[in-house]
């Protein structure tokens, strides 16, 4: 289920199959209703505040789409791209802020590991924004297990650590697997041992760690940075 006009329209200009648009009775909304008619799909008007009864948020938005899921596995992550990993990521806001950071920065896909939130809540929908319609997400239960996968595809393991371990300036990060933790007790011990590298975000005042989803906006565009040094240097 995807929340707003907005969405609405990208979900329906997509690749994705949409099956139902609903939309407040009094709402006009001319795009919307030009994209439901070009992509085939029935635009139904419910009662104001029908919405309300069906949709998960406070403030729901006066329209929802239904959007087919797409289940990814590593295989369809791209071999050439660096990868977001998130373990135990159980803030829906913060695992949506990080699909669209994966994307906005150039990753191939985001990996939501171990008991992490599921990809289709509406939270996470609407923090990813558009991204959740393009950007591969993956669900993997194990994280070492993945770990393989993710080596065997090219990409060395980067795990991100709130003390004590390299900056990311000094590693490559132009195809890494970018892991990071859970929000409130980071990454496990097993985890970060079974990374190829460890890295720490340098912070220059008293703060003691970043949010999780502003960790991984840096080092994400640390990634983007590298690459682009490396296509200007090539």
């Amino acid at each position: 289920m995807v929340e707003g006009p907005v969405l609405a329209i990208e979900a329906l200009s997509s690749a994705r199959a949409v099956t139902e648009v609903f939309a407040d009775e009094a709402l006009h909304v001319p795009d919307l209703e030009a994209a439901a008619i070009a992509a085939g799909v029935e635009l139904t008007r419910v009662a104001a505040g029908g919405l309300d009864q069906i949709l998960s948020t406070r403030t729901p938005q006066p329209v929802a789409a239904i959007v087919e899921t797409v289940v990814h596995t590593v295989d369809d992550l791209p071999v050439d791209r660096p990868v977001l990993v998130a373990v135990d990521a159980q803030d829906p806001g913060n695992a949506g802020a990080l699909w669209r950071t994966a994307e906005a920065s150039g990753c191939g896909g985001l990996v939501l590991a171990g008991n992490s939130v599921d990809s289709t809540n509406p939270k996470v929908v609407r923090a990813a924004a558009g991204a959740a319609l393009r950007l591969p997400v993956v669900a993997s239960p194990e994280p070492i297990a993945l770990f393989a996968e993710l080596r065997a595809a090219g990409h060395a393991i980067v795990a991100s650590v709130v003390r004590g371990a390299r900056s990311p300036e000094t590693l490559d990060l132009t195809n890494a697997a970018i892991v990071l933790g859970n929000e409130a007790n980071g990454l496990s011990q097993d985890v970060i041992d079974d990374a190829d590298a460890v890295t720490t975000i340098e912070l220059a005042g008293p703060t003691e760690s970043l949010n999780v989803a502003a960790a991984g906006a840096v080092l994400c565009f640390e990634s983007l940075r590298q690459r682009r040094v490396r296509v200007r240097r090539d």
